[in-house]
């Protein structure tokens, strides 16, 4: 359960070993007072098992920021971490993230032949099952009948299947394609029973084969060559049927979207972090580029709803984002998307 605070003392923590647990949380912030002790520290995973070596923790007051502030680049372990000042809106919407990962298919799901089921696409970053639910007001949902999807980062894809109790549920569900939720379109497929299986088992077959460990930038190890020698991450090229595919090189498409082009990013940017740097405006797709061995460009791609906004996200050209800054350009127009962008860099899209 969340804290009681205002919002305004928020601390984050990135670089944690992928063992730490919120005792060790709370050794390393001697001296800060952590509101309601343990349940003020919120551990965060990419998906079920899987840390992301990040945290949010709550604090007391202003100063307990400015105290925990001092512990920046401080060891935990072999592992230097760095402390930052966040608020609650990126909390919440990395908390939110995470348990949208919690439904991916750790096993087949429960879906049976005469169900009807139906794929989205376009949700926005963060939804959730009852969002999902609400949208489908007035058709009956069956239990547990919402799994909203991943990529293989772990990271949200802007998918779910839905199930119904019946077919003619998912055919009544087809009405609701092109409304919103929250500003996002959603497009609403029809699906099957054999297609969610079929996914569910590629998932499960991805997730038994996937690597181990590997050394992050925040590793103190001179066998690693150095702060930077690896940052623990690998290229893909997949594709799929929600449109968030990844291709080496060539051509980028924007998808009919209004985006804007990032560089100068700190190698450690994470999607949240790109969105934070733009809010209140919210984007609505985020495709951070890679150089040919894997390893972050320092680029990234965003998409908007519309021209105004991409034109407002612009207003942030030059800002800093820690201690780089950033240089953006619009690659979008009134009348419709911008295009595209090319690129001989590997992308993932979150």
């Amino acid at each position: 359960m969340l804290g009681s605070g205002d919002g305004g003392n928020i601390i984050k923590l990135r670089g944690l070993p992928f063992s730490t647990t919120i005792e060790d949380v709370l050794d390393f912030l001697t001296d800060v007072n952590v509101l309601n002790g343990k349940e003020g520290v919120h551990l965060t995973e990419v998906r079920p098992g899987r840390p992301s070596g990040e945290c949010f923790v709550e604090v007391e007051s202003q100063q307990d920021v400015e105290e925990a502030l001092k512990k920046d680049k401080e060891n935990m372990g072999k592992r230097y971490i760095e402390v930052f000042s966040t608020d609650r809106q990126d909390m919440e919407w990395a908390l939110n993230a995470m348990k949208q990962s919690e439904n991916g298919f750790d096993t087949l799901p429960v879906v049976n032949d005469d169900m009807g089921v139906v794929k989205l696409r376009g949700l926005p970053f963060g939804c959730s099952k009852d969002e999902v639910i609400q949208f489908f007001n007035g058709i009956q949902v069956a239990p547990e009948g919402v799994h909203l999807l991943s990529d293989n980062t772990g990271r949200a894809s802007g998918e779910a299947y839905v199930y119904f109790i019946d077919k003619q549920g998912a055919q009544d569900a087809l009405s609701r394609d092109r409304e919103k939720i929250g500003h996002r379109y959603i497009e609403v497929f029809l699906s099957s029973p054999d297609e969610v299986r079929a996914y569910a088992a590629r998932i499960d077959i991805g997730m038994r084969s996937s690597r181990g460990y590997r050394p992050t930038p925040y590793d103190r190890n001179e066998r690693f060559g150095g702060r930077f020698a690896s940052r623990g991450r690998t290229s893909f090229g997949r594709g799929g049927s929600g449109g968030y595919g990844a291709a080496r090189g060539g051509l980028r498409r924007s998808s009919g979207l209004h985006c804007v082009h990032m560089r100068g990013l700190p190698f450690k940017a994470s999607p949240q972090d790109i969105a934070y740097f733009f809010k209140p405006i919210r984007p609505v797709n985020i495709t951070i580029l890679y150089d040919s061995s894997g390893r972050p460009s320092g680029e990234a791609d965003v998409e908007f709803e519309c021209h105004d906004d991409a034109m407002r996200a612009m207003r942030r050209d030059k800002n800093n984002m820690d201690h780089r800054y950033i240089e953006l350009f619009l690659n979008s127009s009134p009348g419709g998307g911008g295009g595209a962008f090319k690129s001989n860099r590997n992308f993932r899209n979150y």
